[in-house]
Protein backbone atom coordinates (compact mmCIF):
# COMPACT_ATOMS: atom_id res chain seq x y z
CA UNK A 1 0.00 0.00 0.00
CA UNK A 2 1.51 3.56 -1.24
CA UNK A 3 -0.13 5.41 1.63
CA UNK A 4 -0.99 2.98 4.72
CA UNK A 5 -0.65 5.53 7.21
CA UNK A 6 -3.66 7.65 5.85
CA UNK A 7 -5.61 3.71 5.10
CA UNK A 8 -5.33 3.50 8.83
CA UNK A 9 -6.18 6.46 9.85
CA UNK A 10 -9.19 6.39 7.34
CA UNK A 11 -10.00 3.22 9.25
CA UNK A 12 -9.99 5.06 12.69
CA UNK A 13 -12.86 7.17 11.72
CA UNK A 14 -15.00 4.86 9.52
CA UNK A 15 -14.71 2.35 12.71
CA UNK A 16 -16.71 4.92 14.86
CA UNK A 17 -19.66 5.23 12.59
CA UNK A 18 -22.99 5.07 14.05
CA UNK A 19 -23.54 2.63 11.13
CA UNK A 20 -21.53 0.43 9.27
CA UNK A 21 -21.58 -1.41 5.95
CA UNK A 22 -18.66 -3.51 4.78
CA UNK A 23 -18.89 -4.61 1.28
CA UNK A 24 -16.68 -7.01 -0.07
CA UNK A 25 -16.34 -8.63 -3.56
CA UNK A 26 -15.89 -12.52 -3.25
CA UNK A 27 -13.94 -13.01 -6.32
CA UNK A 28 -9.78 -11.85 -6.80
CA UNK A 29 -10.92 -9.51 -3.70
CA UNK A 30 -11.50 -12.13 -0.99
CA UNK A 31 -10.95 -15.03 -2.83
CA UNK A 32 -8.00 -15.19 -4.94
CA UNK A 33 -8.18 -16.21 -8.71
CA UNK A 34 -6.34 -19.50 -8.63
CA UNK A 35 -7.57 -20.69 -11.71
CA UNK A 36 -10.86 -22.44 -10.79
CA UNK A 37 -13.64 -20.21 -10.10
CA UNK A 38 -15.70 -23.05 -8.87
CA UNK A 39 -13.23 -23.76 -6.33
CA UNK A 40 -12.83 -20.11 -5.01
CA UNK A 41 -12.87 -19.97 -1.62
CA UNK A 42 -12.27 -17.03 0.97
CA UNK A 43 -8.96 -16.03 2.65
CA UNK A 44 -9.22 -17.67 6.42
CA UNK A 45 -8.03 -14.68 7.78
CA UNK A 46 -10.50 -12.53 5.67
CA UNK A 47 -13.52 -14.67 6.82
CA UNK A 48 -12.50 -14.39 10.61
CA UNK A 49 -12.76 -10.53 10.40
CA UNK A 50 -16.34 -10.72 8.69
CA UNK A 51 -17.40 -12.81 11.45
CA UNK A 52 -16.24 -10.59 14.46
CA UNK A 53 -18.03 -7.66 12.29
CA UNK A 54 -20.91 -9.64 11.72
CA UNK A 55 -21.55 -9.76 15.77
CA UNK A 56 -20.89 -6.62 16.38
CA UNK A 57 -23.42 -4.09 16.59
CA UNK A 58 -24.87 -1.33 14.13
CA UNK A 59 -23.05 -3.12 11.52
CA UNK A 60 -23.73 -4.94 8.57
CA UNK A 61 -21.71 -7.37 5.88
CA UNK A 62 -22.15 -7.78 2.40
CA UNK A 63 -20.44 -10.20 0.26
CA UNK A 64 -20.72 -8.86 -3.48
CA UNK A 65 -20.88 -11.15 -5.96
CA UNK A 66 -23.02 -12.14 -9.48
CA UNK A 67 -22.44 -16.07 -8.02
CA UNK A 68 -25.43 -17.78 -6.85
CA UNK A 69 -26.02 -16.78 -3.07
CA UNK A 70 -25.82 -20.52 -1.99
CA UNK A 71 -23.18 -21.01 -3.91
CA UNK A 72 -20.70 -17.72 -1.94
CA UNK A 73 -22.12 -19.04 1.16
CA UNK A 74 -20.58 -22.62 0.43
CA UNK A 75 -17.62 -21.11 -0.57
CA UNK A 76 -17.29 -18.50 2.42
CA UNK A 77 -17.16 -19.78 6.39
CA UNK A 78 -19.56 -16.96 7.49
CA UNK A 79 -21.84 -16.69 10.04
CA UNK A 80 -25.17 -14.51 8.80
CA UNK A 81 -27.03 -15.47 11.91
CA UNK A 82 -25.43 -13.03 13.84
CA UNK A 83 -26.50 -10.29 12.15
CA UNK A 84 -26.61 -8.26 8.63
CA UNK A 85 -24.75 -10.78 6.05
CA UNK A 86 -26.62 -9.99 3.00
CA UNK A 87 -25.02 -10.94 -0.55
CA UNK A 88 -25.64 -8.35 -3.00
CA UNK A 89 -24.58 -7.87 -6.73
CA UNK A 90 -22.01 -5.01 -7.41
CA UNK A 91 -24.87 -2.61 -8.89
CA UNK A 92 -26.59 -3.03 -5.59
CA UNK A 93 -24.20 -1.49 -2.89
CA UNK A 94 -25.90 1.43 -3.09
CA UNK A 95 -29.30 0.80 -2.53
CA UNK A 96 -27.79 -1.35 0.14
CA UNK A 97 -26.57 1.43 1.54
CA UNK A 98 -29.54 3.45 2.09
CA UNK A 99 -31.92 0.76 3.11
CA UNK A 100 -29.47 0.28 6.29
CA UNK A 101 -28.72 3.60 6.06
CA UNK A 102 -25.05 3.31 6.55
CA UNK A 103 -23.26 6.55 8.03
CA UNK A 104 -20.08 4.75 7.05
CA UNK A 105 -19.07 2.50 3.64
CA UNK A 106 -15.84 0.44 3.45
CA UNK A 107 -16.11 -0.96 -0.04
CA UNK A 108 -13.20 -3.47 -1.29
CA UNK A 109 -13.36 -3.92 -4.74
CA UNK A 110 -12.02 -6.27 -7.43
CA UNK A 111 -12.53 -3.72 -10.30
CA UNK A 112 -10.62 -0.71 -8.55
CA UNK A 113 -14.06 0.76 -8.22
CA UNK A 114 -13.12 4.31 -6.39
CA UNK A 115 -9.28 4.37 -6.54
CA UNK A 116 -6.90 4.83 -8.73
CA UNK A 117 -5.40 1.28 -9.24
CA UNK A 118 -1.72 -0.14 -10.49
CA UNK A 119 -2.56 -3.35 -12.65
CA UNK A 120 -3.68 -5.90 -10.95
CA UNK A 121 -4.47 -3.97 -7.07
CA UNK A 122 -7.62 -4.12 -5.46
CA UNK A 123 -9.60 -1.13 -5.00
CA UNK A 124 -10.37 0.01 -1.05
CA UNK A 125 -12.88 3.09 -1.26
CA UNK A 126 -13.96 4.59 2.47
CA UNK A 127 -16.78 6.55 2.51
CA UNK A 128 -18.10 8.41 5.66
CA UNK A 129 -20.48 10.89 6.66
CA UNK A 130 -19.67 14.01 9.30
CA UNK A 131 -22.47 16.98 9.60
CA UNK A 132 -24.21 17.48 6.18
CA UNK A 133 -21.33 16.15 3.71
CA UNK A 134 -19.70 12.83 2.84
CA UNK A 135 -16.14 12.17 1.83
CA UNK A 136 -14.73 8.55 -0.06
CA UNK A 137 -11.03 8.05 -0.33
CA UNK A 138 -9.47 5.49 -2.54
CA UNK A 139 -6.99 3.37 -1.45
CA UNK A 140 -5.13 0.41 -2.88
CA UNK A 141 -3.97 -2.85 -1.83
CA UNK A 142 -2.03 -5.78 -4.11
CA UNK A 143 -3.81 -8.65 -3.16
CA UNK A 144 -6.17 -10.97 -0.77
CA UNK A 145 -3.81 -10.61 1.83
CA UNK A 146 -4.04 -6.98 2.15
CA UNK A 147 -7.63 -7.03 1.79
CA UNK A 148 -7.30 -9.21 4.78
CA UNK A 149 -5.20 -7.17 6.84
CA UNK A 150 -7.71 -3.91 6.37
CA UNK A 151 -10.53 -6.22 7.89
CA UNK A 152 -8.93 -6.97 10.37
CA UNK A 153 -7.83 -3.84 11.51
CA UNK A 154 -11.12 -2.40 10.97
CA UNK A 155 -13.00 -5.48 13.30
CA UNK A 156 -10.27 -4.52 16.00
CA UNK A 157 -11.21 -0.93 15.90
CA UNK A 158 -14.89 -1.46 15.41
CA UNK A 159 -14.48 -3.87 18.62
CA UNK A 160 -12.82 -1.13 20.36
CA UNK A 161 -9.51 -3.21 21.30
Amino acid sequence: MDDLDELWRALDRIATTSWLLVACDFDNALAPDLGDPENARAEQASSEALNVLLALPRTTVAVVSRRDPEQVAELMLLSGSKGGLRRVAPEDVAALRDEVEATGLLRVSADGEGSSLRSGDLGITVIYEGGTAGTGSGYAVEDTEGVAEVLEELARLRRGT
